[in-house]
């Protein structure tokens, strides 16, 4: 049986895509046919229960046996907590990018709320002079460091969207998207036409998903519709303070509702009465993995355009040039009011959707494993 260790720096119980897609695949592999052993170094006090061997916070005498013993390292996300394993034992890697993490110190192409550079050499320059200098010099060298890992080290590098393999360019580079088990939020299509909320969002509340954008839009709707709409603010995170007060700013408060974060059951109804989703990332985002729930519910879409995010919904919705609040006002005043155009889209995201679907994007990553394993027993 062929052995894959799956190296992931983050994991239950912390709670992310990530994490999610970790545990996704570890159990896909196993049900697969591999015998899989996912090793982080994140703790927990709950006992593990799933399919598949789980190993937290090895030592280093431990990690090394673990990597002797596999067929092959799969690393969750750009990172180096097996690269000195693979390096020594000399077992062939497949690194799953994320995020930018090889092409700018900051990961993401944001620091401290703005948009920073996307290429290496800019980047460094960039928090040299922004940055504090020690985490300036930290960051300058994890961006080096793992970017001779993946050219030198790595056998494959999956970049999850076209937009990251543009981003980053790296040697023996594929594209599978991310395989998110999206089939749940099926139950979210809404059948009866009957909506609370005419727009809605769906995700973290931070800075760089470009929530204060999608508010200010709302305003010049609602002045312009004599405030006909409702809008529906489905998430948590550290920006929900600031984000409320930009709603009362904007004297459209009353017609915005903050639902919180909302998980299982709860989320999908939530999702079920809210008609037009609106994702408009100020950053490119490197996948946008609530894009693809949004397909699967059914619902019309308007994202912003520089990221991914315009890649996955196609032709399945409207764009706009990321940050611009005018563009955004006048795509959710053309959506709202063109049925033509929703219905279209609806037909045009059920057709996109099916290059999502979790089993074949497994079967992608199976063909890949077993391409590296062939390439290594000829080597």
């Amino acid at each position: 049986m062929v052995k894959i260790l799956l190296s992931t720096p983050v994991f239950r119980p912390m709670v992310g895509g990530m994490e999610t897609m970790a545990n996704n695949l570890a159990i896909h592999f196993t049900e697969r046919g591999y015998d899989v052993t996912l090793v982080t170094p994140i703790r927990s006090k709950e006992p593990d229960e799933l399919p598949y061997r789980i190993v937290r916070a090895p030592s280093f005498s431990v990690f090394l046996e673990l990597a002797r013993q596999t067929d092959l390292i799969f690393s969750n996300g750009a990172s180096l907590y097996a690269a000195p394993y693979a390096i020594l034992t000399g077992k062939p890697v497949i690194m799953r990018h994320t995020n930018y993490v090889v092409s700018s110190v900051d990961g993401a192409g944001w620091f401290d709320g703005k948009l920073a550079p996307l290429t290496p050499g800019a980047s460094i320059v960039h928090h040299f002079r922004h940055n504090k200098l020690g985490s300036a010099v930290r960051g300058a060298a994890k961006v080096i460091s793992l970017r001779v890992f993946a050219k030198k080290f790595v056998a494959r590098n999956v970049a999850i969207s076209d937009w990251m393999m543009k981003r980053h360019p790296l040697p023996n580079q594929v594209r599978i998207h991310n395989p998110f088990p999206i089939v749940k939020f099926v139950e979210a299509i809404n059948h009866g036409g009957n909506y609370e909320y005419d727009f809605f969002y769906l995700g973290r509340l931070i800075t760089e998903k470009g929530v204060d954008v999608l508010l200010e839009a709302f305003k010049l709707v609602q002045q312009s519709s004599g405030d006909a709409y409702t809008l529906c603010i489905i998430g948590d995170g550290p920006d929900r303070g600031r984000l409320e007060g930009i709603a009362q700013c904007t004297g459209k408060s009353a017609f915005v509702t903050f639902a919180g974060m909302q998980t299982g059951q709860a989320l999908i109804e939530k999702v079920r009465s809210c008609k037009i989703a609106v994702l408009p990332s100020t950053w490119e985002e490197p996948f946008g993995g609530a894009s693809t729930e949004l397909l699967a519910a059914g619902k019309n879409m308007i994202v912003s355009s520089d990221g991914a995010l315009s890649e996955i919904v196609a032709d399945g919705g409207l764009t706009f040039k990321n940050g611009d609040v005018e563009q955004l006002a006048a795509a959710m005043l053309r959506l709202a009011g063109d049925e033509v155009l929703r219905s279209t889209q609806i037909k045009n995201a059920a057709v996109r959707l099916k290059d999502f679907d979790e089993i074949r994007l497994i079967d992608q990553y199976v063909a890949l494993i077993e391409e590296v394993l062939r390439a290594r027993s000829r080597s």
